[in-house]
């Protein structure tokens, strides 16, 4: 039983880093368009909208808001460094 689990947790991983990994490309894309349109990288008020929607949604899936905080902030994060690459070529 422990390791039936354990293959469903791989399972699921699995599909976290497939889903960060299309998160990235599209990223990548409104980054080029960030460039070509000159807007800054960051837009504050869309992180603090989709940071809140990430809280609620989080919370009602029975995830703590420590969490979402935790995993919103860096995917953001490397959303952000990745922008910053595409501007400066």
């Amino acid at each position: 039983e422990l390791d039936n689990l354990r293959t469903q947790i791989d399972i699921v991983d699995q599909n976290l880093l497939q889903i960060l990994g299309e998160r990235m490309k599209i990223s990548d894309s409104i980054g080029k368009l960030k460039k070509k349109n000159n807007v800054a990288v960051l837009q504050s008020g869309r992180w603090n909208e989709i940071l809140e929607r990430m809280i609620n949604d989080g919370k009602s899936e029975g995830l703590s808001e420590e969490l979402i905080l935790k995993v919103f902030k860096a995917i953001h994060q490397e959303s952000i460094n990745n922008q910053n690459q595409i501007l400066k070529k």
